[in-house]
């Protein structure tokens, strides 16, 4: 077994996003009381990522790399230029996903193959793969050293994929709750209003179906035309919001949100709409108590598993049907009232301590497993 000094994790991603500071922060915290190191390398994020705005650049764990973005036969691929200080550490953790052309080079080099571990979904669950596609997945999956999955039901995939299930490690994936609820208590308490209020919290692009977000509203509005939609948001579909913002009177968008102005428009509204992809919002949604409306066709990220249909969120089977329930809710007072506390209760079960925990846990568990 390796001797527990001086040792050296590298984590590797395209970009780092605000919301992923308190994770890395604190990781590389508990790390360093260990007497070793952890960095992340990462580049600037380019094309529709570059859109969302909320990209860091500098931070003491932080160390920027050289990476280009280009696209084959429709296919997004990112090729970095990984330093010395990567293939020589003494575990390399790199994202689960298709389009890191470094990735299968890392697992085939006899140097790095046992060190290097995917940190992901497991298998795909934002996307509908090709046959091909799912085959190189699995391959990449079973010769990698060790598996960080954001929840358990992506460990058991993964386990099914392939993998070792003694080699992988569930996160329980979460944003820094603590903070947020912090900041929910500084903006005061919440909805004392009459009108009907949803809120969107996300990255504007195609995968949270920003024209079903503007027809539910309006098919909401119709309903009741006291209803308001308030957008907290950026990326490459803020040219469609910004022209509904314009044509509609009922919708308010306030760019991209963080900290207290996250948390006032939280506290503003009573649930959140998001017709397309649900991923950290749930997390969001469950500090805050504000159930989330969604739609039965979308592609939703791990942490959807967090929330359960009916009772701290709403699937609905397309536009009308979001629409319908939402109103339903408003004027429900009292079952919208239970959704709101099971969310505050549900969200107990999730934390930036608890994710920081596992992932410390899991790496000096594949480090030392790699050792053996």
């Amino acid at each position: 077994m390796t001797d527990v000094a001086g040792r050296r994790f590298a984590i590797v991603q395209e970009y780092v996003p605000a919301y992923r500071v308190p994770l890395f922060t604190q990781l590389a915290a508990v790390v360093a009381a260990d007497g070793d190191e952890l960095l992340v390398y990462a580049g600037d994020p380019a094309g529709a990522l570059a859109e969302r705005r909320d990209g860091v650049q500098s931070s003491p764990w932080l160390r920027t790399i050289r990476q280009r973005e280009f696209r084959i036969f429709g296919r997004r691929l990112v090729l970095r230029a990984l330093p010395r200080a990567v293939w020589s550490a003494d575990l390399i953790v790199v994202e689960q996903a298709r389009r890191n052309t470094d990735v299968p080079f890392l697992l085939a080099w006899p140097r790095t193959a046992r060190k290097t571990a995917l940190w992901g979904h497991g298998v795909d669950v934002v996307k509908i793969p090709s046959r091909l596609e799912r085959r190189y997945s699995r391959l990449l999956l079973r010769r990698a050293a060790w598996l960080f999955a954001y929840t358990q039901a992506g460990a058991d995939r993964a386990v099914d994929a392939g993998i070792n299930r003694q080699r992988t490690t569930v996160l329980w994936n979460s944003i820094d709750t603590r903070r947020l609820r912090q900041d929910l208590d500084a903006v005061g308490p919440g909805r004392t209003g009459v009108s009907p209020r949803a809120a969107f919290i996300g990255g504007l692009d195609s995968s949270k179906r920003i024209e079903d977000l503007i027809s539910i509203g309006e098919a909401a509005h119709g309903l009741d035309p006291g209803f308001r939609l308030v957008i907290g948001g950026d990326g490459e579909l803020r040219g469609i919001v910004e022209a509904a913002a314009e044509r509609f009177s009922w919708i308010d968008h306030r760019g991209s949100v963080a900290g207290t102005d996250k948390a006032a428009l939280l506290q503003e509204s009573d649930l959140l709409l998001i017709p397309g992809r649900v991923g950290l919002a749930a997390i969001d949604s469950l500090a805050a108590g504000r159930p989330i409306v969604t739609l039965s066709t979308s592609l939703h990220g791990p942490e959807f598993e967090y929330l359960e249909p009916g009772v701290t969120c709403v699937v609905t089977d397309g536009v009308h049907d979001a629409a319908r329930a939402l109103v339903g809710l408003f004027h429900d007072r009292p079952a919208l009232d239970a959704m709101q506390a099971r969310c505050r209760e549900a969200s107990q079960n999730y934390s930036i301590e608890n994710t920081v925990r596992r992932f410390h846990d899991g790496l000096n568990a594949a480090i030392e497993d790699d050792h053996e």
